[in-house]
């Protein structure tokens, strides 16, 4: 009995460890939805590396489909109300492919996001975070964004979807993107990442 016991044991952690996001997978994605959200929210430097985290921690929690809208994903809404503004959380609430990020099919997490922009496509470098953080926040009882000051949003002006304006997958280099270089429409996963790094080599502006 003890034997078969410990044997279902070994097989649900299995099931579970098949269904869990990895590390690698986890950042990537992170990444891939977070660019969106700061080119549409226009989301300062501070709050293009806090959301980065945030979706990072939900996404990696993501091990069954119970967790898609479940305990994390409150946690994420409830976390992104300390780093957004009032406005652009209004604005996120009213966006499925950011506000339910994650769908699930054929037994499979399914991101949405990827349903709106190419799978390659980039308008922003990689955030501190993709490099360093590991999804630690997600441990503590306590918010770790409460209080804390995330600057003014970036592209005050800039054009809701559906509002008119460039639409998304589209170049607009008039508008001033965290992490985005002059110049710059849109880069390639590879062009971001390297772009991050260099920002992170760079010492800090006095």
């Amino acid at each position: 009995m003890k034997r078969f016991i410990l044997t279902m044991v070994a097989m649900l952690t299995l099931v579970s460890a098949a269904n869990a996001m990895s590390y690698k997978s986890a950042r990537d994605q992170a990444f891939f939805l977070t660019d969106k959200m700061a080119y549409e929210l226009g989301l300062s430097a501070d709050q293009y590396n806090a959301v980065y985290e945030i979706n990072m921690d939900y996404i990696m929690c993501l091990d069954t489909y119970d967790d898609i809208f479940g305990t994390f994903w409150n946690r994420r809404n409830n976390e992104l109300k300390f780093v957004l503004s009032p406005v652009q959380y209004q604005i996120y609430v009213t966006m499925e492919y950011f506000y339910r990020p994650v769908t699930w099919t054929n037994k499979k997490f399914v991101f949405t996001i990827y349903n709106r922009y190419p799978k390659d496509r980039y308008y922003n470098a990689a955030p501190p975070g993709y490099q360093v953080y590991k999804g630690s926040n997600r441990y503590f009882d306590h918010s770790a964004y409460n209080g804390r000051t995330f600057g003014a949003p970036e592209n005050k002006s800039q054009p809701k979807p559906g509002m008119g304006g460039t639409q998304p997958g589209m170049s607009n280099t008039n508008k001033s993107q965290p992490g985005r270089s002059t110049g710059h429409s849109t880069m390639t996963k590879k062009q971001a990442v390297n772009e991050g790094k260099n920002r992170m080599s760079q010492p800090p502006r006095r």
